[in-house]
Order: C-alpha cells, then structure tokens, then sequence
C-alpha cells in the first residue's frame, strides 16, 4: 500500500486518468440515478485511484515487456 500512496501518475496514462475520475465521480450517478455525499466522493475517488494503479502497473509491465521481446527479436526501431 505503501507504493500506491507515494505513486505520481505517468504522463502517458493522464489522458486515462482523468477519463477514469470523470466517469466515475460524474457520469455514473448521472446515469444509475445516484448521489454522493461528500463522503461517497472521497470514497469513490479512492477506490477508482486505487484500481487505476493497478491496472496501470499492469499495464507498464506489459509495455516492458513488450519492449523486451521487440529488443530480443530485433526490431526495435518499430514503434507501436
């Protein structure tokens, strides 16, 4: 827990972030009909960070990876 509280979001995922936080915290009590109180905010916002960091982690590894692979096989000029 420690890493998900010290993390600063990658340029690359902002884009991604925001969209995240936006349709969670606006755009889904719009569309189920629900209200948040200022607490439900915060509790949301949290929980919707904390599973952005973990797809986000995820989703570095794969890239790493994938870099690895493009290194070993030799093509790594090519740009996805």
């Amino acid at each position: 827990m420690n890493k998900w509280l010290m993390w600063a979001l990658p340029y690359a995922y902002i884009k991604y972030y925001v969209f995240l936080m936006f349709t969670i915290l606006f755009i889904l009590p719009v569309v189920t009909g629900l209200r948040y109180t200022p607490v439900g905010y915060v509790v949301n916002y949290f929980f919707a960070d904390a599973l952005f960091y973990k797809w986000c982690r995820q989703k570095i590894e794969e890239d790493k990876a994938a870099a690895r692979k493009r290194k070993f096989l030799g093509e790594e000029n090519d740009v996805d």
